[in-house]
């Protein structure tokens, strides 16, 4: 029974770190984010909108070089505040549980979106790896800013290169019409 449980917990524990495969470079659509920092999970989605991993010091350069005003950070902890501090930049918390993922906080992500585009500012998106939480609010922004498919967004999301674990199957259900809809309307009449 112990041996059972063992194997049981390392099939879930290495399941919960396997990846969705990229596509291939050569069939890998243009229009998807452009690689800057691969190293960094670091790329560039719109000419406003950019994502990556946790920002350290080595980044702060290159978020410098594209200009960027604004840091959304989507982790748990903000390390933004012992990391990035004195650079410079805007820096937004929104709190954000992989498991727990929800429309408000993709709302509330859309909405320092649209107040970034508002004041003509550029914006990073990041959580602790750039890929699940991050991919979700990109794949959104691609939505409701972008008019892209919920399928080509999800696409994107998942086989675009950026790590994203299909452990998360929550995540799916986030980008039904109903979802999409309210956000667009959240987004029209701010209360």
């Amino acid at each position: 029974m112990t041996k059972y449980l063992v194997m049981l917990s390392l099939c879930v524990n290495v399941s919960g770190c396997m990846t969705t495969p990229a596509l291939p470079e050569t069939e890998r659509p243009q229009h998807w984010g452009q690689s800057i920092q691969p190293a960094h999970n670091f790329y560039q989605i719109s000419e406003t909108v950019f994502r990556s991993e946790q920002p350290d010091q080595d980044l702060v350069p290159s978020l410098k070089a594209q200009k960027i005003d604004v840091i959304i950070n989507l982790r748990s902890r903000n390390q933004d505040l012992k990391k990035l501090s004195n650079q410079g930049f805007k820096l937004v918390h929104i709190p954000i549980h992989t498991w727990a993922i929800d429309r408000e906080d993709l709302l509330k992500v859309m909405r320092q979106i649209q107040l970034a585009e508002q004041n003509q500012q550029k914006v990073l998106l990041h959580c602790y790896h750039g890929s699940d939480r991050t991919g979700a609010s990109v794949a959104m922004y691609r939505i409701i800013f972008q008019n892209w498919s919920t399928a080509d967004a999800l696409a994107e999301m998942k086989q675009g290169g950026y790590g994203f674990h299909p452990i998360w199957q929550n995540i799916d259900p986030l980008f039904s019409p109903e979802n999409i809809r309210w956000i667009q309307q959240q987004l029209l009449n701010p209360s």
